[in-house]
């Protein structure tokens, strides 16, 4: 596995920085600082609206929930909770997916590079218990202090007592004899041998089971896909039963895509942030990154046709984190009715 952490300071503190670029392109890299600078693209070239909060997708037996959350950021030292009504949105949930942006470690820190410490494991288990947490590795800031980091970090949740998976030897989970979670990163900021990417991620796919990716692509601060990513997104529904994604830091829209056999495959492009120790609304370059969404669905046998799994029932809602009014008290994660980037006319109301 290869290392890539160099301790001297002078490098981590003026090289470092502007070496980190998830992106192939010089020109990419720098259209995303302009969307930081700006507040993120309002573009929505394919015309995206979101589900209602509560949707039927599917007319199943239910045997299990799902919850998915986006990305739990650095919280840069800070101390981070959750409002009750983020922990009663997880309670139904058998199982709660998390994109884990970075690793623990007590290396020094210096942006863009997400690390964690200790205590977000404790924040964390406040939303859901941890035997039902369920930690991706697999994102752009996986690689950014090296394997020997990452697998301690591995460790370190081991010994917790979380479960975790979306590196090079995990890139999938199954949570259930019915019920697989595949996932991989489309970027990384760094080099590393050990990341799980989405090359052909149709390869993990498990026959007779409902099978959800969990990919960690797009671009950062784009409200809405590009119509590249809705076309990728597109082609893994043509293996998966549903697509969550992450990594935009900014909810994108939650929708549906209808099979050749009439099943509604529920397709998240986003769910944005679900934590960060920089969100601050009135700061420029940051006030787009306190934004997020949560999600769960119902998933069991189709009453027509028992022995195929589907998505059920769908409930979503727009998080916001924010710090709290005593700054020494940190952030709290909580749901809002809106997203101030997002009309009220892109949201159809729950029947």
């Amino acid at each position: 596995m290869q290392e890539d952490w160099n301790p001297s300071w002078l490098h981590q503190r003026f090289v470092r920085p502007f070496t980190a670029n998830p992106y192939p392109t010089t020109g990419e890299g720098l259209r995303m600082i302009w969307r930081f600078l700006k507040g993120g693209s309002q573009d929505n070239p394919a015309g995206l609206r979101f589900l209602p909060r509560q949707t039927q997708l599917n007319d199943i037996t239910p045997a299990m929930t799902l919850g998915f959350a986006g990305d739990a950021m650095s919280m840069w030292g800070k101390p981070l909770r959750f409002d009750r009504s983020v922990v009663d949105f997880f309670a139904p949930c058998d199982h709660v997916l998390v994109n884990f942006e970075g690793v623990i470690t007590d290396l020094p820190q210096y942006a863009p590079d997400q690390k964690h410490t200790r205590p977000v494991l404790d924040a964390l288990a406040q939303m859901a218990p941890r035997d039902k947490l369920v930690l991706s590795m697999a994102n752009n800031h996986t690689a950014d202090y090296g394997a020997a980091e990452c697998r301690r970090c591995m460790q370190l949740l081991d010994r917790e007592g979380f479960t975790h998976f979306g590196v090079g030897d995990t890139p999938f989970i199954d949570l259930a004899p019915r019920l697989r979670v595949t996932t991989g990163t489309q970027w990384s900021n760094r080099k590393g041998s050990h990341l799980a990417w989405l090359d052909k991620v149709e390869r993990h796919v498990r026959p007779g089971a409902f099978n959800v990716l969990f990919p960690h692509f797009g671009y950062e601060l784009e409200l809405f896909p590009r119509p590249s990513v809705v076309d990728l997104a597109t082609s893994w529904l043509a293996h998966f039963d549903a697509v969550v994604g992450h990594h935009s830091h900014n909810p994108q829209p939650i929708t549906a895509q209808v099979d050749r056999t009439g099943i509604r495959r529920l397709c998240a492009y986003s769910l944005g942030n679900l934590s960060f120790g920089m969100a601050y609304r009135h700061v420029p370059g940051l006030s787009a990154l306190t934004w997020g969404a949560v999600a769960r669905i119902t998933v069991g046998p189709l009453k027509s046709q028992p022995d195929r799994w589907a998505a059920g029932e769908l409930t979503w809602s727009f998080i916001e984190c924010l710090p709290l009014p005593d700054r020494r008290a940190g952030f709290e994660t909580r749901t809002v009715a809106q997203c101030a980037f997002f009309p009220p006319t892109l949201i159809p109301p729950s029947h």
